[in-house]
């Protein structure tokens, strides 16, 4: 069983957080430890498939992975645009610039969020579009530490 179905919800990558939160709450009405007064497995496995679910960049990877897609390396094609993010942002020295870099990219990140709504149906690009997300969040994880 996959988190989709144990959370209720169907496969795909859009999905009605909503439907998804009260289906969560619902069920774990049922099993967890402090209502049921037992050690849950089943309220740990679904506080893990709502956790992976309700974050776009997890739930794309499950969605791979469960697809028997999932490849933990960086599409080529992107690698040069990579190094260039990184030079670009190592030449900005002021505070300002350095901001303003961050609000663009977040809303290049918002827009390959979208075309992942509308690719799954292509694993592939699905996957490249999935491995450039991941390494722009890694970069922006990474300059903010």
């Amino acid at each position: 069983m996959n988190y989709f179905e144990i959370l209720g919800i169907p496969v795909g990558y859009k999905i009605d957080e909503n439907a998804m939160l009260r289906s969560y709450l619902q069920k774990q009405a049922f099993v967890h430890p402090d209502i049921n007064g037992e050690d849950s497995a089943e309220s740990a496995l679904l506080n893990e498939a709502y956790r992976t679910l309700r974050d776009p960049l997890e739930r794309a990877q499950y969605i791979l992975e469960i697809q028997g897609k999932y490849e933990d390396k960086l599409d080529p094609a992107f690698t040069i645009e990579g190094f260039a993010l990184r030079e670009k942002y190592e030449a900005l020295s002021k505070k300002k610039e350095q901001e303003e870099f961050h609000r663009e990219l977040s809303v290049r990140m918002a827009e390959l969020f979208k075309i992942l709504e509308v690719s799954e149906d292509n694993l592939e690009y699905f996957q490249r579009i999935y491995s450039r997300l991941r390494f722009m969040n890694s970069f922006l994880e990474n300059i903010h530490s």
